[in-house]
């Protein structure tokens, strides 16, 4: 009987236990479908959440009938807390459909190391274009006719003159004709591509590599010839001197079957050099970032008492080379107000030939006088906008009122910046949404309820409880 009842506690004990770890245990891995119904010139995507990852893992996405796989783009959040930051990534397959139609995407598993996600699958809904009919294949037209031959590799960049700082991509593809003669295989492809890289990677420049990890055919027209395009390599280079970037000719060797004694031919196939002209930034006295950008900005509180905080969010928005964005210039008055050092968080989206996000620079501002302190008189951000070719300067619109008590006006007014601040980023990935949303709902007297803690106590002293109760038995007997 005793033997009985402690089984019973110890199976109770472990249940209980085994619940609270399970209701703490955080997946790493969160999977995320795209809309469902769409139309035919718009791409599906399935997004792979993967957090506190620093290093881009290798991901298999399903097959879908009727869609083809054109691509893969990759975003990565790096939001900085305590001192600590927490890298995560984001990798998007991008489909295309092949025309208007109903399409099954089936259940799937997404595995990286020991943590799995799974999805139930969606139905989609691809619609027509209103007044076009839907190709049946994807068609590209490449800039000038294909060389002699009917197979051969190509060097092409986004642009041919920048400014220094202005992203440029650069991408190796091989073209290969439908009716070509003989099979080609590709061999040590890895190396290969390693040390095309090498070579092509211009010096003095930050790259945002593609990182293209899937050798998929997509079906193209050139000259009107079907081929078939192997996209090999793919980065966006930022320069930081306004010097020529020169890219040299690289060569790709692919193995040919031979005949029946078995020993493979290999042919090499080489693409033609390119030069892009880097212009210096006019009338520049120093490093400027360079891009397409805009300010969104939030205060936590409009009006604070002199000698308490309020928190202030300048981020930045647009298209650039969002890693290496710097932090706005502080500028100094006499408001006798303290601004500490920002926290910094990023958003990168490697997305084709642009890179795209937001970096957000958290300030604690302290007035130490009754008053008003705008913001514009404190911060502002220069940079160069290449399609523009001028300089333009971000500024804050905000103004923080010191002295006196908050009223309803400025509660909404505080409610209304921070929803603009957490609303802007609509249509983006989850992992894109501010962390400081919501903090206007807080109060920081009250605590909150650590309900993993609570549980882990009343299953204690429940099990607590039980074993009194077995020893009381025991000694009664």
């Amino acid at each position: 009987m005793i033997i009985v009842i402690f089984r019973k506690l110890f199976v109770l004990f472990f249940l209980c236990f085994t619940e609270v770890f399970a209701q703490q245990s955080d997946n790493l891995i969160a999977i995320e479908l795209g809309p469902t119904n769409f139309s035919i010139e718009r791409p599906y995507t399935i997004s792979v959440t993967v957090r506190n990852s620093e290093d881009r893992p290798d991901i298999r996405f399903p097959d879908i009938p009727g869609l083809l796989k054109k691509g893969i783009s990759t975003s990565v959040t790096s939001p900085e807390a305590d001192g600590k930051v927490t890298v995560s990534q984001v990798i998007t397959q991008i489909y295309q459909a092949k025309a208007p139609g109903r399409y099954v995407v089936a259940p799937f598993t997404v595995s990286v190391g020991d943590n799995v996600a799974r999805s139930e699958g969606a139905v989609l809904i691809v619609r027509p274009t209103a007044g076009a009919s839907a190709p049946g294949s994807l068609s590209v037209t490449a800039a000038g006719p294909p060389p002699a031959g009917s197979a051969f590799l190509q060097l092409t960049s986004s642009k041919s003159q920048i400014y220094a700082g202005e992203g440029v991509a650069l991408s190796l593809s091989f073209f290969i004709a439908d009716n070509y003669p003989y099979a080609l295989n590709f061999t040590a492809l890895d190396r290969q591509i390693q040390q095309i890289a090498n070579r092509i990677r211009p010096v003095n420049v930050w790259e945002e590599n593609q990182n293209i990890t899937e050798l998929k055919p997509v079906a193209v027209s050139i000259g009107n010839r079907k081929f078939r395009q192997y996209r090999l390599y793919q980065a966006v280079f930022f320069p930081v001197a306004a010097r020529p970037l020169a890219i040299p000719a690289v060569t790709l060797q692919l193995a040919r079957p031979g005949n029946v004694a078995g020993a493979p031919a290999y042919v090499a196939f080489t693409s033609k050099p390119l030069t892009i002209d880097v212009r210096a930034l006019p009338r520049s006295g120093g490093q400027v970032p360079v891009g397409r950008f805009q300010l969104e900005e939030r205060l936590d509180r409009r009006r604070v008492p002199a000698g308490q905080s309020a928190r202030f969010v300048f981020q930045i928005v647009g298209e650039g080379n969002i890693a290496t964005l710097p932090a706005p210039v502080t500028l100094p008055d006499s408001s006798g107000t303290d601004i500490f050092p920002p926290e910094e968080q990023q958003l990168i989206n490697r997305d084709g030939n642009r890179i795209t996000g937001r970096k957000s620079f958290s300030y604690f501002i302290v007035p130490h006088r009754n008053g008003v302190v705008s913001l514009a008189n404190r911060f502002q951000w220069v940079y160069f906008d290449p399609q523009l070719a001028r300089y333009d300067t971000l500024r804050p619109g905000l103004s923080l009122r010191v002295g006196g008590t908050p009223d309803s006006t400025d509660v909404a007014a505080a409610v209304e910046s921070d929803e603009l601040l957490t609303g802007s980023g609509k249509g983006t990935n989850l992992a894109a949404k501010s962390i400081y949303a919501g903090l206007k709902t807080q109060d920081s007297q009250q605590q909150p309820i650590d309900w993993a803690g609570l549980i882990r106590l009343l299953a204690s002293s429940l099990i607590a409880v039980m074993l009194v109760g077995v020893i009381f038995i025991i000694v009664k007997k």
